[in-house]
């Protein structure tokens, strides 16, 4: 047994030979310095990837990840004493604090575990089911016939945390003791291992059953990037779960370790550059320009930065809302251990601050949120075209009126008028002789029209 520990821990060095990409002091706490024995497979297997551990018992009180001066003793932490009330001068918000300050941390839980377990658990979205509950499964008991050892292999599909052998149809399942967890719906939380279905929590009085889906086991990484695992069993990383027929628990505590302590699955952005089509990078941008974005990606894997490929890498260019978006190619021209990607933007035609931003965050992997701020200026005085074709139906129907004025004005002026035909002699004196007759006649009507009286009088007075 001794033989084949050594053996699986010959193949870890072989190969998963790797230092974190965060640092690689570690500070493991145990219930008692005697303890470390019990988990010896897996401290081992730590060793062997070229980590340094500090076993520290949980009651002694100069343990502690600060220093004097605030700056973090250690880059990660272990916690494989869940019972204990006190963790050395360590607490729940110690704890926090130093995630928040980029620190990665695994905790363990179990049955018993302390309201400083649950408190901290609590503190990235694990909530334990009540104090002194624990996983039982009479359907699916193990070998041993222990319903309170949890057969599972129901891990979730994130390959940046599991390995293709833990994902595969014919994977080997984790053996578990201890309590069960629910995982709240927040994006930066992943279940990676979950209770089968015929697996309930009970407490110790085998009353109140809880038939609620539960999960086994917990990761979680912060939007700095730090990250932390949540178990609800200790003994899934001892000896005695690690060497059981059949048990996976050797390469599920493997994955889950390496992805902690940040040996895998860590990206890193470098060599953010924009410039025109041209080549040329001004100060600021015009709108309507084409600009060319470049931006490598790595992973480290292996203690080695390698080339990242995926074909769902987008850039954003932002103002208050996003104005473009477009998907990024990939290309092995950034080096062996770079993958350049490329984009070709149109700027929108609008002017003002805008910002390039590639927000890239995948279930496991590191997070990439760079982004660089340009102005984008509308065109001078002397940029604008001299013609715009969307203006052409207006420039035809003012040249055509311009034409049709000039055409009408040609015709109007240079028309002549039709000639009218000149008056004889003879015609004008016929003219003037008719007129006194005419006359002559009316005077004459008018007094054969007058009473004859009238007349008379008229006569005798002449």
């Amino acid at each position: 047994m001794r033989l084949a520990r050594w053996i699986w821990i010959g193949l870890c060095v072989a190969g998963a030979s790797a230092r974190s990409a965060t640092g690689h002091r570690v500070l493991v706490v145990v219930p008692t310095p005697g303890a470390a024995s019990d988990y010896s497979d897996f401290l081992d297997s730590l060793k062997a990837r070229g980590l340094e551990l500090e076993v520290c018992g949980a009651a002694n009180a100069s343990v502690a990840l600060h220093g004097g001066d605030g700056a973090r003793m250690y880059d990660h932490a272990v916690l494989l004493a869940p019972t204990a009330k006190r963790l050395g001068s360590l607490t729940a918000q110690s704890l926090v604090r130093f995630v928040d300050d980029g620190g990665n941390l695994l905790v363990t839980a179990s049955s018993d575990a302390s309201p400083m377990v649950r408190t901290l658990a609590t503190q990235f979205g694990v909530t334990l089911e009540k104090r002194g509950s624990r996983m039982v499964d009479h359907v699916g008991a193990s070998a041993s016939g222990d319903a309170g050892t949890v057969v599972s292999a129901r891990y979730a599909h994130v390959p940046a945390v599991l390995s293709q052998k833990l994902l595969a149809s014919d994977a080997p399942p984790v053996h578990f003791e201890g309590v069960g967890l629910r995982a709240a719906d927040i994006p930066l939380l992943v279940p990676v291992l979950s209770a089968p279905r015929t697996a309930y929590s009970v407490p110790v009085d085998d009353n109140a059953v809880s038939e609620a889906a539960l999960d086994l086991v917990s990761v979680f990484q912060t939007r700095s990037n730090a990250r932390v695992a949540v178990s609800g069993s200790t003994a899934l990383f001892s000896d005695r779960l690690m060497r059981a027929d059949g048990a996976g628990n050797r390469q599920f505590a493997a994955d889950v370790s390496q992805w902690v302590l940040q040996e895998k699955s860590v990206l890193r952005a470098s060599s953010l550059r924009h410039s025109l089509a041209t080549g040329e990078r001004p100060d600021h941008y015009r709108v309507g320009s084409d600009v060319v974005f470049e931006l490598d990606l790595a992973e480290f894997s292996n203690n080695a930065w390698h080339t990242y490929t995926a074909d769902d890498v987008q850039l954003e260019l932002t103002m208050l809302d996003p104005y473009v978006r477009v998907t990024l190619n990939h290309t092995q021209a950034g080096g062996a251990d770079l993958t350049t990607y490329r984009g070709d933007v149109r700027l929108p035609d609008r002017y003002g601050t805008f910002t390039f931003r590639i927000n890239y965050k995948r279930p496991g992997l590191s997070n990439i949120d760079v982004r660089d701020v340009v102005g984008i200026r509308p065109p001078r005085h002397d940029e604008y075209p001299r013609f715009l074709s969307a203006a052409y139906p207006y420039y035809t129907s003012a040249l055509a009126l311009a034409v049709g004025f000039l055409a009408l004005s040609a015709v109007w002026l240079w028309s002549a008028e039709p000639k009218q035909s000149s008056k004889t002699g003879s015609d004008v004196k016929s003219a003037c002789d008719v007129k006194p007759a005419t006359k002559a006649k009316s005077t004459s009507e008018e007094k054969s029209t007058e009473p004859k009286s009238k007349r008379k009088s008229k006569q005798k007075s002449s």
